[in-house]
């Protein structure tokens, strides 16, 4: 294929300037041209960009010297070739020294073609070294001012050729001290001996890149980056870029660090953290946590972003789905914070607090939540279960104030008919008088309970008679459950007792009757049995703190609906519960095993196929103690021998009923409406007073104050406080207050006389 050529031709001989083209065209060239035969024509073409110029020696108005001479100045890089017929030797030679490329004369002008071929290669050459030359220039400029070190190294020695200044300033060397060393002397990676391998991989390889360590010359050492080529001009060399990396390095530890903080903290924490992309809709990251709280893998989350919405409950989706759309539109301010629940794969709810903010963004970036998600679910259980519990504490306060007045109450109708039974002749009255007293005994009773259940606290660890505490519980749920459920106990007499706090016992008990109760919505029967057993090593197997030997076994069975065998393990779960959420935490039975456990002892359940449910608590023994078959038959309190006892009472049916009984058996009695009252009466007749019987909650002066200041003015006068509601701290209260004895309001007539037989007969 021919070359294109663009000439520009002076020449004032058409004939001879169309001999030159063909010849051109011969040599493989296709020519376009331009013929000028004087200066203004040529000032008029010389800076186009013709790839060479052809040129006559000498015409009439131009010539070759002239127009070389125009050429230099406005488009040196173009070739100038003298073609002339009439130039001789001398004027040849003086053209080629103005800077002309060839001559040729015009009867021999088949070396027009090499002749052209030699010119396009020289100014392709002189061109390309001048670019070289500025390329240098420029080069050395750059290293000059570069904040990189540049080295050049020779490949054969590794000694160091040329460094700019910044190279130097990072070693601590002087430029001069650099170009008397070598690379491996101030790099501790590269061994002198491993050297020329080196330099032939990166020969072979034409060029490096890598991190590397350079040492100071104080000896101190910094990461670097570098990026070598090899360069080949007149002899070979590596050309080396050198970037000190330690702040990077800092950094990139730095972050590394903060990174594995992050991971650290986002895998250990129980909350779940996570970052999603508002605009294109998925989630970027979701913590571990994420699997624990939804049971769901997080690869599934990734994959389907829409799987956190459709998690959330119905009823509670559009509110949280609205409050994360307006905390994205309101960026960058936008936060939510939400309590709300989610649904488990196994349709099991969750309850969770999600707290969700928008993350600021420089311009371009793609806009970002992030949020915490809490799972609150045993937070709300509780929470819900502190509500229940200041209910419970409000109904027991007005319980207690309810109790005081009911004691005040039923106090007479107690200690009223012990004196008028042997005034009552007939046997229908006495009845009647017999009927009066048992109601006022079971009222108290009730009151009783109901203040253990509702503001008892547990106690220390006494002998308990499980039998005793079956029947009160019998006797309480005669009272209070359906009619058409019977309640049956069946106890051996000769139970031992146990070791155990009375109020948790109790606890123990009324948990698993109602749950029975529950269990028999359309009535049954509920039993409780109660007998002794001998445990061995394999029965004992598995239950922590249980040892084999003597063990009072005691059984609430009914006859419900039973108990699944799916759920049957789980029962005694925190917060398991079948029931709905108005009707129970789930807290009951794990209540209960808690209890049974801190008594040594373990629990049961069983639910045959054809209903019912039984569950058995066994209890160790006591390994002593008393070991009451039955209630002890009471024996008949002395009469007085007219000791004087003051009774202080603020309700007058108390005084007058007290007064009545205690007269009638021998005492002398004087009565004080309050404590000031009172101490009033005995400093009066401090001499005569033996014993004084006082309530505790009283106007003007209670019963605390008031057994203070007697026992300052005497510490031989006995005192017994009576009170309803005397919880552990007013007990104690008493007895720093000198009190010797504490009794129950109400109280019967034998009571209060055994008392008061009791401390007369004791030494003061």
């Amino acid at each position: 294929m021919p070359q294109p050529l663009h000439v520009l031709m002076v020449e004032d001989n058409p004939l001879d300037a169309e001999l030159v083209l063909r010849t051109l065209r011969k040599a493989g060239f296709e020519p376009s041209w331009v013929r000028v035969d004087n200066e203004q024509a040529f000032m008029a073409q010389v800076r186009e960009p013709f790839d060479v110029v052809l040129s006559d020696h000498s015409m009439p108005q131009f010539g070759s010297r002239r127009a070389l001479e125009l050429l230099k100045q406005h488009n040196p890089e173009v070739p100038f070739i003298v073609v002339s017929g009439t130039i001789g030797e001398e004027s040849a030679v003086e053209a080629m020294r103005c800077g002309a490329a060839d001559y040729l004369m015009k009867d021999r002008l088949s070396r027009l073609g090499s002749a052209v071929l030699h010119a396009l290669s020289q100014a392709r050459l002189r061109r390309e070294s001048r670019r070289t030359v500025e390329e240098l220039t420029l080069f050395r400029k750059l290293m000059d001012h570069s904040n990189d070190g540049f080295e050049v190294l020779d490949p054969a020695t590794g000694r160091f050729i040329d460094v700019n200044a910044t190279g130097a300033a990072m070693t601590g060397y002087t430029r001069d001290e650099l170009l008397e060393l070598k690379l491996f002397d101030i790099d501790p990676t590269i061994p002198e001996t491993s050297w020329p391998l080196i330099a032939d991989e990166i020969r072979a390889r034409g060029s490096f890149s890598g991190e590397g360590v350079h040492r100071r010359k104080d000896g101190s050492e910094f990461p670097v980056e570098v990026n070598a080529v090899w360069v080949s001009l007149d002899r070979d060399y590596f050309v080396t870029v050198v970037r000190d990396i330690s702040v990077r390095k800092k950094a990139e530890a730095s972050l590394r660090e903060s990174e594995e903080r992050f991971r650290e903290l986002a895998d250990t924490i129980h909350e779940v953290f996570w970052i999603a992309d508002v605009e294109k809709g998925f989630f970027h990251y979701a913590s571990p946590a994420f699997e624990e709280t939804w049971r769901r893998t997080r690869e599934a989350l990734y994959a389907d972003p829409g799987l956190w919405r459709e998690s959330i409950h119905p009823e509670d989706r559009e509110r949280v789905v609205g409050a994360s759309a307006r905390a994205a539109a309101e960026y960058p301010e936008g936060s939510y914070d939400e309590e709300f629940r989610i649904l488990r794969p196994d349709g099991s709810e969750r309850w969770v607090r999600e707290r969700g903010f928008a993350i600021k963004r420089a311009p371009g970036e793609p806009q970002r939540m992030a949020g915490v998600v809490e799972d609150v679910t045993e937070r709300k259980a509780l929470q819900a279960q502190f509500l229940r519990a200041q209910r419970m504490e409000a109904i027991g306060s007005l319980a207690g104030g309810m109790a005081h007045d009911l004691n005040n109450i039923l106090a007479p109708m107690l200690i009223v008919p012990a004196l008028l039974r042997d005034s009552i002749k007939g046997e229908h009255d006495r009845q009647l008088l017999d009927l009066i007293e048992k109601g006022a005994r079971r009222g108290s009773h009730v009151i009783r309970q109901l203040l253990t259940f509702s503001r008892g606290t547990a106690g220390a660890r006494i002998l308990v008679q499980l039998r005793h505490l079956a029947k009160e519980m019998v006797e309480i749920m005669r009272e209070t459950f359906p009619k058409d459920i019977t309640v049956e106990i069946h106890a051996r007499h000769d139970l031992r007792p146990v070791l155990g706090d009375p109020t948790q016992l109790h606890q123990v008990l009324m948990n698993l009757c109602v749950n029975a109760r529950d269990a028999m919505p359309s009535g049954g029967v509920l039993r409780l049995s109660l007998s002794h057993v001998e445990l061995g090593e394999k029965d004992v197997a598995g239950h922590a703190n249980v040892r084999p030997g003597p063990h009072v076994a005691l059984s609430v069975e009914d006859t419900g609906q039973g108990i699944a065998a799916d759920i049957i393990d789980r029962i005694f779960e925190p917060f398991f519960t079948t029931k709905d959420a108005s009707k129970g935490t789930g807290l009951g039975l794990s209540t209960v095993l808690g209890i049974v456990r801190s008594h040594n002892g373990f629990i049961t359940v069983a639910s045959p196929p054809e209903g019912g449910a039984r569950f058995t608590l066994f209890l160790p023994e006591a390994a002593d103690g008393a070991d009451p078959m039955d209630d002890p038959a009471a024996e008949s309190p002395r009469r007085g021998r007219g000791e004087t006892v003051l009774v202080v009472d603020d309700e007058e049916p108390i005084r007058i009923a007290m007064r009545s009984v205690l007269e009638r058996f021998g005492y002398r009695v004087l009565t004080a409406r309050d404590g000031a009252d009172g101490l009033d009466v005995y400093l009066k007749q401090r001499d005569a007073i033996r014993i004084v019987l006082s309530d505790v909650a009283m106007p003007v002066m209670g019963g605390v104050p008031l057994a203070r200041a007697l026992r300052i003015m005497s510490s031989s006068v006995k005192i017994v406080a009576i009170s309803g509601l005397c919880d552990a701290s007013c007990q104690e209260d008493l007895l720093k207050a000198g009190v010797d004895m504490i009794l129950s309001k109400p109280c019967n007539t034998q009571e209060l006389l055994e008392v008061i037989s009791s401390l007369l007969s004791s030494p003061s």
